[in-house]
């Protein structure tokens, strides 16, 4: 296919009409029906409704789902008044430019303009995202961020940055980000490397200041017109008397006065908008005082100010006049509801009553007061209330919001540099909030949007808290800002978030007072590292927390932690590919025999760790993994215990008891603690539970690979990372008939590889095998061949490779040639291997063994009884593959009875698709 075939072929996956296709394009009609009929002719498809169909298919193929539907653009609570020429120009830009910055002071309409104009060129893009910038406070969070607006998953494996592009990729689509001057420099590298990296995509930014980038196009924000001294009319003029209207205080027109009446307070009003430069916010401000004092009453107010107007750039004028307005606003205000305003400064999103009550109610604001400054805020328009859910609550527009922080710092209470105690209310409502989080149901999603909002000022909080810190925070404080950092770890941690919540564990660890705390959170910072498959930051972290257990003076506790580093090394070798693992885990073991002094879990992370170690074989390894797990019992530490179950596990699938591998692991997932938020106890469970999956699908338990695959997929703190926890499921579902669900989980976990760079992982052959599987079975050979492709990627090997010497991939294919009558391609398959015996093969040596004698018998050659013996003796307890064994045998012998016996051990296997199979091979003539 052409470019441009590809692009109608997805944009019919969008179910868009020819129409609709070649607006999206800029083509016309007529091109889009002869790109269609082409597609036709060379996909082979008949009808449109077909072509439709394969289109939508392609659709979800390629873009995964990564995406989302595109958020809406926000809805404006007011009409937006004129902006004519403005909404062009910038319009015009955006045609000519993919990087417009709108730049002009606060309260100049930069956020209501870009908001109209994306609405007004949504046309010209597929997509169009909506990002907020002003919650966010660390640079380093700015992708996420972003990634978020966009509805777009994070990869735990991957930075967020590359992410991103991946999920933009090639679509023709606009990103508006907006209020971008705290974070400029951030934003003007990640513009940058979109840009670069996702050549049909727009940025649309408003800062105060420019990105001071070479490929930025900056269009300067006016005010909103107003008309010569002594003229009337404008837009800025309009504005004022559409608020002032809604206020409660039109102004006299027409009928409603005398003529002379209506054009004096049309120029007397138009004067007060020249007065403020035309800035927007300004104006609306001005409107919400017209109905306590009148024209006679601004004009008054604004008298005072007009001499700090003279003189300077346009643009500082307008800064002055907002700044005065402000001021002014603010000065009209009683202590009480200024002190309120100031103290509001301090939340980061929108607040409610209880919480500005317990911020900003103490001297000289009675908590019971608080309720009523906030409503005489809102009529001031110092404050948006907003009704959500039910409850009021409250934000204050971002230039309000920032001249209230000024005032704040400015209010030298207690000599220590402007009013803390607002700060200081803050962060301890802040660990309420976070305690009561902590303490409820995580698993709705209105526990996850609460948690959402909350981590904002949970982190505007610690900011503040960090910049005191090194100046004269005391005690107390540091304390409450340790406790913060401690519970947002944990709850990011649940929430999914893996990547921050690793950040905040290692900020938990710097400000925490006691090395041994700092230990602890640096071991739970590697134990997140760990399960974002993020391998040299993880032999960081826990080589960091082995030196804080020795700063404070626990040498036994340093040396577990050296040992089980030197255990993940062993154990998770992949994760360290660029690593000498067996040179790092020896000097890892050397520490840790150092520092034991025989203390019991010392000596059994040691023996743990060296019972993991991969150049171990045959007795000598299960004579090790015994040790350690004695020892492990006697240490009393269950995670200890655990990894050493794995070892035990590992060494029974190496000898081809598949069995006892599945019992093993069952019996390491029971034994563990409940999960709570400790991401040492996470990580030990998640590994259990995806190694009782896979050794329980190769023993034949399907219902129980099931039972474990689903309560993997419920872990918390995969929510976020849909692909880690979708890809231990595809397997079980697709042998337990959920055929539909398991080609969903599918495209999910692709989408989620293709995120993480498409990195070949031979471990994570299961789920692009069983993909496949589905789709041989179903007759679609396209994305059967896809899903074989992405399975060779996984595993490193050529194409023509994709399942031979994978174990699992040999089965799946030999099940599908099987189901077309294919015995001999089968029989070839898994009869002949590459890559020699490895424990993967090994661990499906009953499915191959029991599968290759079904295909000997229906290719009728001469050594099927032979072949049919060796299925019978390796079934062993497998409940599957001993089915197909007597299947095979009764087909041998022709005994369509005995064929018919078996589909009730299929049925209570929990293996539909073969008791289907029995019942179609028992019906078929011999």
């Amino acid at each position: 296919m052409s470019d441009r075939e590809t692009e109608v072929l997805g944009l019919l996956g969008e179910h868009l009409s020819h129409a609709e296709i070649a607006s999206r394009l800029f083509i016309s009609v007529r091109t889009v029906e002869s790109h269609v009929a082409s597609l036709r002719r060379k996909l082979n498809v008949g009808t449109h409704r077909e072509m439709v169909r394969l289109a939508a298919g392609y659709r979800a193929a390629v873009t995964g789902p990564g995406l989302a539907a595109p958020p809406a653009l926000p809805a404006p609570l007011t009409s937006f008044v004129g902006r004519g020429g403005e909404r062009a120009a910038l319009a015009a830009a955006l045609g000519a430019s993919r990087l417009v910055s709108a730049v002009g002071p606060g309260g100049i309409g930069k956020t209501r303009l870009a908001i109209a104009v994306a609405a007004d060129v949504a046309d010209r893009f597929g997509a169009t995202w909506y990002v907020d910038l002003v919650p966010v406070t660390d640079p380093g969070l700015l992708p996420a961020a972003v990634l978020a607006g966009l509805a777009a998953d994070e990869s735990s494996s991957r930075p967020a940055e590359d992410v991103l592009a991946a999920a933009v990729g090639e679509r023709r689509a606009l990103l508006v980000l907006d209020n971008c001057e705290h974070l400029v420099n951030a934003v003007a590298v990640l513009t940058e490397r979109l840009l670069s990296s996702c050549p049909n995509l727009s940025v649309l930014v408003t800062s105060r200041i420019r990105l001071v980038v070479p490929h930025e196009t900056v269009y300067p924000v006016p005010g909103l017109s107003v008309p010569p001294p002594g003229g009337e009319g404008g837009d800025a003029a309009t504005l004022l008397a559409e608020r002032a209207a809604a206020a409660g205080a039109p102004l006299p027109a027409g009928p409603a006065g005398t003529e002379d009446a209506a054009g004096s307070a049309a120029r007397r009003a138009a004067g007060i908008c020249r007065a403020l430069g035309g800035m927007p916010l300004a104006i609306e401000l001005a409107a919400a005082r017209l109905p306590s004092l009148g024209l006679d009453g601004l004009e008054a107010g604004l008298a005072d100010q007009l001499s700090l107007l003279s003189g300077g750039a346009r643009q500082q004028q307008r800064h002055r006049s907002l700044q005065d307005t402000l001021d002014w606003s603010y000065r009209l205000l009683d202590p009480r509801e200024q002190a309120v305003l100031r103290r509001m400064a301090v939340f980061a999103a929108p607040f409610g009553l209880a919480a500005a009550t317990v911020v900003a109610g103490y001297d000289p604001v009675e908590p019971a007061r608080v309720a009523d400054a906030l409503g005489r805020l809102a009529e001031h328009s110092l404050l948006v209330p907003v009704a959500s859910a039910g409850r009021m609550r409250y934000h204050a527009l971002e230039p309000v919001r920032q001249f209230a922080a000024a005032r704040l710092d400015a209010d030298d209470a207690d000599g220590v540099g402007g009013d803390p105690g607002a700060r200081r209310r803050h962060l301890g409502w802040c660990l309420t909030e976070a305690t009561r989080l902590e303490h409820a149901d995580p698993a709705g999603p209105q526990w996850q949007a609460a948690l959402d909002v909350a981590a904002d000022e949970f982190r505007a909080a610690l900011g503040w808290s960090a910049a005191l810190s090194a100046q004269q925070a005391d005690a107390a404080q540091q304390a409450d800002a340790e406790r913060l950092v401690a519970a947002l770890s944990g709850l990011l941690f649940t929430r999914g978030r893996l990547r921050e919540a690793q950040q905040r564990y290692e900020q938990a660890a710097a400000l925490a007072g006691d090395p041994a705390a700092a230990a602890r959170a640096l071991e739970c910072a590697a134990a997140t590292a760990k399960i974002r498959t993020a391998g040299e930051e993880a032999l960081r972290l826990d080589r960091a927390a082995a030196a804080a257990y020795l700063r404070a003076g626990d040498p036994a506790a340093a040396s577990v932690a050296f040992a089980r580093c030197a255990e993940h090394v062993n154990r998770f070798a992949g994760m360290y590919a660029g690593l000498p693992g067996r040179g790092t885990a020896a000097g890892l073991l050397a520490d840790a025999r150092a520092h034991a002094s025989g203390d019991p879990r010392a000596v059994a992370a040691i023996g743990s760790a060296g019972a993991q170690d991969p150049g171990l074989t045959g007795a000598q390894a299960a004579e090790r993994a015994g040790l350690a797990l004695r020892l492990a019992r006697q240490a009393g530490d269950p995670l200890l215990i655990s990894a050493a179950y794995d070892a035990v596990t590992a060494g029974l699938m190496t000898e081809g008891d598949i069995h006892g591998a599945a019992a093993t692991a069952a019996e390491r997932v029971s034994m563990l603690p409940p999960l709570g938020r400790d991401p040492r106890v996470a990580f030990e469970l998640k590994d259990a539970l995806h190694t009782a999956i896979f050794t329980g699908v190769a023993a034949g338990r399907i219902t129980g690979g099931l039972d474990h695959a689903e309560r993997h997929y419920g872990l918390p703190f995969l929510r976020e990372e849909r692909d880690l926890g979708c890809e231990d499921l595809i397997a079980p579902a697709a042998l337990a008939g959920q055929w539909d669900r398991a080609l969903t989980l599918g495209h999910q976990w692709r989408g989620g590889w293709v995120r993480a760079g498409r990195p070949a992982a031979v471990g994570r052959s299961l789920a692009p095998a069983a993909v496949a599987m589905v789709y041989g079975l179903r007759g679609d050979d396209a994305a059967r061949a896809g899903w074989l492709g992405i399975l060779a990627a996984v595993r490193g090997v050529a194409e023509d490779d994709a399942v031979r010497g994978s174990g699992c991939g040999e089965v799946f294919e030999a099940i599908v040639l099987l189901d077309r009558g294919e015995a001999h391609a089968a029989l070839d398959l898994l009869t002949t291997s590459t890559g020699g015996a490895s424990w993967r093969t090994t661990l499906w040596h009953q499915w191959t063994a029991t599968l290759r004698a079904e295909a000997a018998v229906l290719a009728r050659i001469p050594d099927a009884a032979d072949l049919v013996a060796e299925a019978e003796a390796a079934a062993d307890r497998n409940p599957v593959a001993t089915a197909l064994a007597r299947r095979a045998g009764a087909l041998l012998r022709g005994d369509a009875d005995g064929i018919l016996a078996t589909a009730a051990a299929f049925a209570q296997a929990g293996y539909p698709y073969q008791r289907a199979r029995t019942l179609a091979l028992a019906a078929a003539p011999r």
